[in-house]
């Protein structure tokens, strides 16, 4: 069985290719509800890592530690660099290989994957332009020692690239090049690219990227302004902050364009903590350098395409928003 995989920061996500389809997984959550996604956290409980599905039923109780976003730590990472969980400090990779060996485990058991008996999962695995050799390395190696079989690895613009390809021009024929820029903006981090479209065939020019930018920045920022409308000014804690951060990623995520103001239930992370409300501008305003680093790296991108072959903004047919985090209004 053939799978492609976007192991996003906040979001891993499974498709499967089934003769000429492309169908996305879903996964059964502890409450019997179906989801297309799989959650990117690291779940401890009585000292053992138990399967995100479970586990993120269980966000706030006591004796459940949780590691957000560990995508993001491997860019900086050793196989031995230590990560914060719970009371414990563990091994990135050893955290890594953990969660994916769950993910291998609940696409067998708990999604509507069909797998004959003893059929090897193969997978090619989507991963950030930017990404440098160490994250590429412990990204790969985690996998295959959860028991994937690894096909490859494919940056994710270019992935975007040709599933823009697959849906928009499989019905006609593109009989001069087309140029397509990716604005792909995740959960941790922020690529850009130039993309050469002709016919069913599609080339990279050019890439930027930012390692680390992405909707968990954002979640940040929200939560800030949420302790400051609370006057709230002690250091929170691990625990504390992880399921505040938590409470500004759902609140974010669903925000859309009419959207006021922002409630921030601070008592999902802090004891005797109250609802406060934070108006979407102030949120818009702080994000607003954020924002415009990502558009500085896509006109980066594009003035090197430019030197390079002289193609200019009038020549692209489409910029093509991509990664959960572009969503945001």
């Amino acid at each position: 069985m053939r799978l492609g995989i976007d192991f996003g920061t906040t979001r891993t996500v499974v498709a499967a290719a089934d003769r000429g389809n492309y169908p996305v997984i879903s996964f059964q959550a502890e409450s019997g509800d179906m989801q297309t996604w799989y959650p990117s956290l690291v779940a401890m409980h009585d000292g053992e890592t138990v399967s995100p599905l479970v586990a993120i039923q269980h966000l706030g109780e006591p004796g459940w530690y949780f590691l957000r976003s560990i995508k993001r730590l491997l860019g900086e990472s050793s196989p031995d660099s230590p990560a914060a969980i719970g009371e414990r400090n563990i091994p990135v990779f050893d955290l890594l290989v953990s969660y994916l060996t769950r993910l291998r485990q609940d696409l067998l058991e708990h999604s509507n994957l069909e797998v004959r008996s003893k059929e090897q999962l193969e997978v090619l695995i989507a991963i950030p332009a930017n990404a440098n050799s160490n994250q590429r390395f412990l990204t790969l190696e985690g996998f295959r020692r959860a028991g994937f079989r690894i096909l490859g690895m494919i940056n994710e613009p270019s992935a975007a690239g040709i599933e823009y390809a697959h849906h928009h021009i499989t019905s006609k024929r593109v009989a001069h090049k087309e140029y397509l820029v990716v604005y792909d903006l995740g959960g941790g981090t922020f690529d850009a690219s130039v993309i050469g479209l002709s016919d069913r065939y599609h080339e990279v020019l050019t890439d930027e990227g930012i390692a680390e930018l992405g909707g968990d920045d954002f979640d940040a920022l929200l939560l800030d302004l949420a302790l400051a409308r609370a006057s709230f000014t002690r250091d929170l804690s691990h625990t504390e902050r992880y399921h505040l951060l938590e409470e500004c990623r759902r609140q974010k995520e669903s925000l859309h364009p009419n959207t006021r103001r922002i409630a921030i239930d601070l008592s999902r992370g802090i004891e005797g903590g109250a609802a406060v409300m934070v108006p979407t501008e102030e949120l818009y305003a702080r994000s607003a350098p954020l924002i415009q680093r990502t558009i500085t790296a896509l006109e980066s991108a594009m003035e090197r395409q430019h030197n390079k072959t002289g193609i200019s903004w009038s020549d692209v047919e489409t910029v093509y928003l991509v990664g959960g985090s572009s969503d945001l209004p």
